[in-house]
C-alpha cells in the first residue's frame, strides 16, 4: 500500500537511476586514479569503497534531501499507525469515542452560538444597521419589550436626512386562515420602508412598500415567508393575489420573501408581514393608541449613510431630538408631571446601537446559558483530551521495548516522535470526524431543550466545520504533548527489563498528572451541575401557590373582528358556563397568562396619613371573582372582589372602585399598619387623585416569572374595563387531560369561529417558564456524568499500571511482614492524593469562574459550600470505587511469585 501511495513513482525511479549513475561515475573515476597511482584494481576498489564510507549509506544521505523521501516517511507512518490502531480495537474505540464526545458537543454548542450570537442578518451591508435606543424617561406606556418608540416618532424620523433609511417593526401573533381552520402565526407589523431599507428583494410578487403604509386600515396586504409558503402552502406561484384571513379580516398576499430572509428577529422567524397601518386589524389594543406619542410599541432601526460612523450620526441627531422633546412638551396631550420627572424627560438622549445581527429579546435570555454550556463543553473536551493522552501514555509504556529496539537499530528520536504524532493525529482527526457526524443529533437535542418555539437549525455548515477542525487540532496538540515528552525520555542504553521499568515509571508519573487535571475538570462540572439542579428545584418551589389541576386557556374575540360590546358578552358567557361545567371546582378570568414573562406596570400614588409616591412601578393585573381560589392562594386581610366592586356596564370611563394589593406592597408602603381602607391612584404626577379603595391583601405569589421575589403587585377587577380578551383559569376536581375537549366544545357552543388559545396545565406552564434552567440542569448533569466516567477510566488505568509496576515491591513488603491492608493502603493513598490535588486545583478555579454562572442561579451562591462538599465527596467515592479492583489485585499479590520475578 505504501508503494502505491509513493509520491510520483516514475520521478522516483528516474532519480534513483541518476543517483546510481552519478555514484558509479565517481566510484570509477576514483578507482582509475588509484590504479594510476600504482595500486592493483582489487585493492583500488576496496580503498575507494572505504573512502566513500558505503554506497548504501551515501544513498540514504542523499535521499533524505529529496521531497518525496519526506512524503514517503509520512505515508509509511500513516500506514504503520493505521495497522497499530487496527490491532488494538479497544484502545482505538475508547480514544475515538472520548474525542467524539468532546468535539461533537463543542461543535453543537458553537452551531447554536453562531446562529444566536454571531451571525449577521442576510441583508445588504448589515454592518450599517443601527438600533435606536431612548436613553432616559419617555413618560410613556409600552406594549412589548426592548428599546420601544412610538409610531409617530418613527414617521417623523423617516422625514429627516440623518440616515439612508429608517424602518420600524412590531412582533405579533395573529390568527391566520386560508379559508379553513385558523392557526396562530408569528409575524411582524412593519413600516412601508422596512424591506427597502434592508435591501430585501422578493422571491415572488412584491414586498411591502411605502405606498402600503399611508392610510389607516387602507392597505389589507400581507407578505409571506419563503419557509411558510414552501412547507405549508405547497410552494405554488399562484399564492400571489390569493385572499387570506388575518384575525378574520380579509387581506391579499402580494409576495413571498427570499429564502434567506427570516426577519429582524432570527430566533422568532416570522411567517408573515403586515403594514403598520393595518395595526387595528392585527392588534386591537395597540391599534387604538398607535398614533399616540405616549404609546411606545415599535422597534426603530436605521441604515447609516456610507462612510458615516454611528458616533458622527449620533452627534448630528441630538439637536433635532432635543427640539422634538421641547415641541412635544408644549403639546396639549403632554402629561402633567413633577419638575423632577420633566427634568429626566428633557435630559433624554438617543443612542445608536449596532444592529447587524438584528434584534431579539430571546438573545439576551440565551446568551449566558449558551456561554455556560460552551464552558462546560470546553471542560469536557479537555477531559477527553487528557483521557486520550493517558491512554497514549499507557500504550507508550507497553511499547517501550519496541521503541527502544527501533532506536537501537538506527531510528532517530525525531522519527519515533513523528510516528507517535501520526498515530495521535489519526486518532484526533478520526474523533473529530465522528464528532461532526454526531454533532447534528446533539444540536437537535440542544435546540429542543434550549430553544423551544424557535426555528433554529441543526445543520453543520462551513463555519461549524472550521470551528470543529480547530477544536480537533487543539485536542490533537493536547493529546500528543505527553506521549511526545515520554518518547524523548526513553533511555537507549539499558537492559530490556530496565527499559520497561524506567519507561513505565515515567509514564505513571505523567499519567498521574493527567488524572489530577481530569479530577479538577470533573469537579468543576459536578459543582456547576449541582448548582444548576438546585436552581431548578428552588424555582419549582417558588411559585407561591398550589397550581395542581389548574388549566389556563385564552380567548381573543376582538382579534376575530368582534366589537367591544360583543367581545364582553362572549367573555361573560364563557365565564358563566365554565363555572357550571361538571368537574369544575371554580373558574375565573384575568387579562393575562401567568408565568409568561409579560407584565403591565405603573407608578402609584398612595393616600394614607401622608401622600406617598411609589418608589418603583408596581405590576398590576385585572382579575375576575374567584381568581384567588382558583390559584389556591389566600386573601390574608380584608376581602376578595365581589359583584359590588364591578362597575355598571354604562360607566366604562369611571375609575376602578376597588383594588387588592399583595403582602410585599403592604409591607413596603404601610410597614406594620393595615392598608385596608386607604386609597391609591394610578400615576405619580401631582394631579393624580387617589380614589381607588384598598379592600384586601393577598399572599405573595409569582405572576411574571419564578425568579421574582418581593415584587409589589396590585389587582383590579377584570370586568371594570377593557373586557375584550383574556385568559381563563379553571380549577378541576380531577385530572385536567380529559377537560380539554370539554372546554373546546363549550367555547364552540358559544361561538363556532372563535379559536381557543392553547389550553395548558399550570404544571406545563411552570415547565415552560423554567425551560432555560431545566435545559442547563439536564445538560450540565449529563456533562458531569460523562466527565465522571472519563475520570474513572483514567484513574482506573493509572492505578492498574501502578499495581503492575509495584508488584515486586508489594511482594517484598509482604514477604517482610506487611499486611494485605497495608498493600491496599498503598493504592488508596495514591487515589486520595490524586483526588485531593484535583480538588485543590478545582476550588480556586470555581471561585474565579463563579461570575460566569452566578446570573443563572437562583437561591444558591455560585460558591456554595454544601454543593462543593457533596460534589467533592461524590468524586472521592467514585475515585475509590475505581481503585477497588487495582487495590484488590495489590492485596492478592503472592510474595513467592513476586520474589521469583525479582
Amino acid at each position: 500500500m505504501a508503494r502505491i501511495l509513493n509520491f510520483l513513482p516514475w520521478r522516483r525511479s528516474r532519480k534513483e537511476h541518476d543517483l546510481d549513475r552519478e555514484l558509479r561515475y565517481h566510484m570509477d573515476r576514483r578507482i582509475d586514479d588509484l590504479v594510476q597511482s600504482g595500486l592493483g584494481e582489487t585493492e583500488a576498489r576496496r580503498q575507494a569503497l572505504l573512502e566513500f564510507g558505503g554506497i548504501d549509506e551515501t544513498k540514504e544521505e542523499v535521499r533524505e534531501t529529496w521531497l518525496w523521501r519526506w512524503l514517503d516517511h509520512v505515508v509509511r507512518d500513516l500506514y504503520y499507525a493505521g495497522r497499530i490502531l487496527r490491532r488494538n480495537p479497544g484502545f482505538t474505540a475508547t480514544a475515538l469515542l472520548s474525542l467524539a464526545l468532546g468535539v461533537g458537543a463543542n461543535a453543537a454548542i458553537f452551531s447554536l452560538i453562531d446562529q444566536v450570537l454571531l451571525r449577521a442578518l442576510p441583508v445588504e451591508e448589515p454592518e450599517r444597521l443601527v438600533h435606536l435606543d431612548w436613553v432616559g424617561s419617555s413618560l410613556s406606556s409600552g406594549y412589548g419589550g426592548g428599546n420601544l418608540m412610538s409610531y409617530p416618532f418613527c414617521r417623523d424620523l423617516e422625514q429627516q436626512r440623518f440616515f439612508d433609511g429608517v424602518l420600524c417593526r412590531y412582533p405579533v401573533t395573529v390568527n391566520f386562515s386560508t379559508g379553513q381552520q385558523h392557526e396562530p402565526l408569528a409575524g411582524e407589523v412593519v413600516s412601508g420602508s422596512y424591506f427597502r431599507t434592508l435591501g430585501v428583494r422578493p422571491h415572488l410578487g412584491r414586498l411591502i412598500e411605502p405606498s402600503d403604509d399611508v392610510q389607516p386600515s387602507g392597505h389589507p396586504v400581507v407578505v409571506l415567508s419563503y419557509n411558510y409558503w414552501r412547507t405549508e402552502l405547497g410552494g405554488t406561484p399562484e399564492v400571489v393575489g390569493r385572499k387570506v384571513l388575518i384575525n378574520n379580516y380579509p387581506m391579499t398576499v402580494i409576495g413571498v420573501t427570499p429564502e434567506s430572509f427570516r426577519g429582524m428577529d432570527m430566533l422568532a422567524r416570522p411567517k408573515l408581514w403586515v403594514p403598520a397601518m393595518m395595526m387595528p386589524q392585527v392588534n386591537v389594543e395597540v391599534g387604538r393608541v398607535m398614533f399616540e406619542r405616549r404609546a411606545v410599541w415599535m422597534n426603530v432601526f436605521a441604515r447609516l449613510k456610507p462612510g458615516v460612523t454611528a458616533e458622527e450620526t449620533k452627534a448630528q441627531i441630538q439637536p433635532w431630538f432635543k427640539a422634538m422633546l421641547e415641541a412635544d412638551s408644549r403639546s396639549d396631550d403632554f402629561p402633567t408631571v413633577t419638575a423632577e420627572q420633566y427634568q429626566r424627560y428633557s435630559a433624554s438622549t438617543l443612542d445608536l446601537l449596532p444592529a447587524a445581527r438584528g434584534f431579539s429579546m430571546r438573545r439576551s435570555v440565551l446568551q449566558r446559558p449558551l456561554l455556560v454550556l460552551l464552558g462546560g463543553t470546553v471542560l469536557l473536551l479537555l477531559l477527553a483530551a487528557l483521557n486520550v493522552a493517558g491512554l497514549l501514555l499507557a500504550r507508550g509504556a507497553a511499547r517501550s521495548r519496541e521503541l527502544t529496539t527501533r532506536m537501537a537499530i538506527g531510528a532517530t528520536r525525531s522519527r519515533i516522535a513523528s510516528q507517535l504524532l501520526t498515530e495521535t493525529m489519526i486518532l484526533t482527526l478520526g474523533g473529530g470526524l465522528l464528532g461532526l457526524i454526531v454533532a447534528p443529533a446533539v444540536s437537535q437535542v440542544l435546540v429542543a431543550s434550549l430553544s423551544p418555539g424557535n426555528d433554529l437549525g441543526s445543520r453543520i455548515d462551513y463555519r461549524v466545520f472550521l470551528f470543529a477542525f480547530a477544536v480537533t487540532m487543539f485536542a490533537g496538540v493536547l493529546c500528543s504533548f505527553a506521549p511526545m515528552l515520554q518518547a524523548n525520555r526513553i533511555p537507549l542504553i539499558a537492559s530490556l527489563r530496565e527499559r520497561a521499568r524506567v519507561a513505565a515509571g515515567g509514564g505513571v508519573r505523567l499519567r498521574k498528572v493527567l488524572v489530577v487535571g481530569q479530577m479538577a475538570f470533573t469537579l468543576l462540572l459536578l459543582v456547576g451541575a449541582g448548582l444548576l439542579v438546585q436552581t431548578l428545584a428552588r424555582l419549582h418551589s417558588n411559585v407561591g401557590f398550589n397550581g395542581s389541576s389548574l388549566i389556563m386557556f385564552g380567548l381573543d374575540p376582538p382579534a376575530m373582528g368582534y366589537s367591544d360590546v360583543d367581545s364582553e358578552k362572549i367573555m361573560r358567557e364563557v365565564d358563566r358556563r365554565l363555572r357550571e361545567m361538571p368537574g369544575v371546582e371554580t373558574a375565573a378570568v384575568a387579562n393575562t397568562r401567568m408565568l409568561n414573562g409579560g407584565w403591565s406596570d405603573a407608578g402609584m400614588t398612595i393616600q394614607s396619613e401622608e401622600r406617598i409616591v411609589t418608589q418603583r412601578a408596581a405590576l398590576y393585573m385585572r382579575i375576575g371573582p374567584g381568581f384567588f381560589p382558583a390559584l389556591g392562594t389566600r386573601v390574608i386581610a380584608g376581602r376578595d372582589f365581589e359583584e359590588r366592586d364591578i362597575r355598571p356596564s354604562d360607566t366604562a370611563t369611571t375609575p376602578w372602585r376597588s383594588v387588592i394589593v399583595n403582602e410585599s406592597f403592604a409591607r413596603r408602603y404601610f410597614k406594620d399598619r393595615s392598608p385596608i381602607g386607604y386609597r391609591i391612584g394610578i400615576g405619580t404626577g401631582p394631579k393624580v387623585n387617589p380614589t381607588i379603595e384598598i379592600i384586601g391583601v393577598v399572599e405573595d405569589f409569582n405572576r411574571r416569572n419564578l425568579r421574582d421575589e418581593g415584587i409589589e403587585h396590585v389587582f383590579f377587577p377584570y370586568w371594570d374595563r377593557d373586557t375584550d380578551n383574556g385568559t381563563f383559569y379553571v380549577k378541576l376536581r380531577g385530572k385536567p387531560d380529559a377537560a380539554y375537549a370539554s372546554i373546546r366544545a363549550l367555547v364552540h357552543e358559544v361561538d363556532p369561529t372563535l379559536p381557543v388559545g392553547e389550553p395548558i396545565t399550570f404544571e406545563e406552564q411552570i415547565e415552560r417558564s423554567v425551560w432555560v434552567e431545566k435545559a442547563l440542569a439536564t445538560l450540565s448533569s449529563a456533562f458531569g456524568m460523562i466527565a465522571l466516567l472519563l475520570s474513572v477510566v483514567g484513574l482506573y488505568g493509572v492505578m492498574s499500571l501502578v499495581v503492575t509496576q509495584r508488584t515486586q515491591e508489594i511482594g517484598v513488603r509482604m514477604a517482610l511482614g506487611a499486611t494485605r491492608l497495608s498493600a491496599v493502603w498503598l493504592i488508596v493513598r495514591d487515589v486520595l492524593i490524586i483526588t485531593g490535588l484535583g480538588t485543590g486545583i478545582a476550588l480556586p478555579s470555581a471561585w474565579v469562574l463563579r461570575r460566569l454562572i452566578q446570573a443563572q442561579l437562583f437561591g444558591v451562591s455560585a460558591f456554595d459550600g454544601p454543593t462543593i462538599a457533596v460534589a467533592s465527596c461524590l468524586l472521592a467515592l467514585v475515585a475509590l470505587g475505581a481503585a477497588t479492583l487495582p487495590a484488590w489485585r495489590a492485596a492478592s499479590v503472592n510474595p513467592i511469585d513476586a520474589l521469583r520475578l525479582e
